[in-house]
């Protein structure tokens, strides 16, 4: 009668700590800055992800912002940073290799290209839910 009494009290503890478990959605957000020229490859793990892309405007000094753009965990994302032989910067921003945003700038000099690589050529800042 003991065992019975004991099996049932462990069963009903057991029942109360697994019911009490949460499936909380939970926000979460980052910021990814790319500095160096080249190619980078990144991916988000979250869902329903919204992002805010910074990236060098055809004018350095104003820089083009898209705002609202959605990710997706399942995408594997590329930012392509390169300077041209006439001194050009061309940033791409790729979704599995298709084209998202491209934008070339006008020459650069050695002291903006400083500027530059110090506060990031793409920003991207997303917020996503767990």
């Amino acid at each position: 009668m003991k065992k019975i009494l004991l099996g049932c009290a462990v069963f009903i503890c057991m029942l109360t700590f697994s019911s009490c478990t949460t499936n909380d959605v939970k926000e979460i957000s980052g910021t990814i800055i790319i500095k160096d020229l080249g190619s980078h490859v990144f991916n988000i793990n979250a869902d329903n992800i919204h992002a805010k892309i910074i990236m060098p405007g055809p004018e350095i000094e104003h820089p083009i912002v898209y705002d609202q753009v959605p990710l997706f965990r399942t995408s594997d994302y590329n930012a392509r940073i390169e300077i041209d032989e006439s001194g050009r910067l061309k940033s791409e921003l790729l979704n599995n290799l298709v084209v998202m945003y491209e934008v070339e700038t006008d020459q650069i000099e050695g002291q903006d290209l400083d500027q530059l690589l110090n506060s990031g050529f793409i920003k991207i800042e997303w917020t996503g839910i767990n």
